[in-house]
């Protein structure tokens, strides 16, 4: 019986260090999340200060802030109608440059259409263009050059 009772004190005396050690294991765990939950709770209490201070910012300058954007869209809102002023001035001088090309155009390069085609050509190429023939196929039709039935056309406003 010796023998059990030194093998159960081995026994014992290993459970017993064993158990030790997974204490000793469990505190040293403990100790390392206790420190992660510090670490955590002084990030969360440096991220409400500085919600703190950016509500009380907020809430002190809101008009200031408001003010000096509706200032910088007041001074956009200008150059867009400076702008657009512009814009319609250079239209305008456009248009008009158009209409005087038109009527130098008119004056100079065109003859007298009313000489060359007779006013019952002039409805046939209306007519026969309204039906959905083309150009070519109306000049082919009518025995008259094709650019003289797009300006028969563009004097019918078509």
């Amino acid at each position: 019986m010796d023998k059990n009772l030194l093998i159960t004190i081995i026994i014992f005396v290993g459970l017993s260090f064993f158990m030790f050690m997974l204490f000793l294991y469990v505190i040293k765990r403990d100790k390392i999340i206790e420190q992660k939950f510090s670490a955590f709770e002084l990030s969360l209490e440096e991220i409400h200060k500085e919600l703190y201070h950016i509500k009380k910012n907020f809430n002190n300058t809101p008009d200031e802030k408001l003010n000096k954007i509706e200032r910088i869209i007041e001074s956009i809102v200008d150059d867009i109608r400076l702008i657009e002023k512009k814009n319609i001035e250079i239209i305008n001088n456009i248009k008009e440059e158009v209409e005087e090309m038109k009527h130098k155009i008119r004056k100079n390069s065109v003859p007298d259409i009313s000489n060359m085609i007779n006013k019952n050509d002039e409805e046939r190429i209306v007519s026969l263009y309204k039906n959905g023939y083309s150009i070519e196929d109306i000049s082919r039709e009518l025995r008259i050059p094709a650019g003289e039935v797009e300006l028969i056309l563009k004097f019918s406003s078509i």
